[in-house]
């Protein structure tokens, strides 16, 4: 019997990579369009993803739960993580936040035309 996943992954696309002062800045502006604080802002798995930036969101420093973030630019990659046993109101948050996170994205790299690319 396969081994029942701990996680899941809510992944944000990419049209291109960014550097990480403007993700920073991005991240931020996400996390308090959804009411959420960062609580703690590091790396992820330096072997895996070298040189990304990991974030964990809360919505109360007391409350138990929290939402992962990681932006690997060298891999073009910006996900959400999820672990099943997170408290409700993770699971209910984070499609909010991966919005506010895309429109975070959307605005800060608005679609050109193509003669300007």
């Amino acid at each position: 019997m396969p081994k029942e996943k701990k996680s899941y992954d809510l992944a944000i696309p990419l049209a291109e990579a960014i550097g990480r002062d403007e993700m920073m800045a991005i991240v931020e502006r996400a996390a308090a369009a959804t009411d959420l604080y960062i609580s703690h802002i590091g790396g992820y798995s330096r072997i895996k993803y070298p040189n990304s930036v990991h974030w964990h969101f809360k919505r109360d420093r007391k409350e138990p739960g929290l939402i992962d973030a990681t932006y690997w630019q060298e891999g073009a990659r910006f996900w959400l993580t999820l672990r099943n046993n997170e408290p409700r109101w993770v699971h209910e948050t984070a499609p909010r936040l991966r919005t506010a996170l895309e429109d975070a994205l959307a605005q800060a790299r608005p679609s050109r035309p193509p003669s300007a690319r």
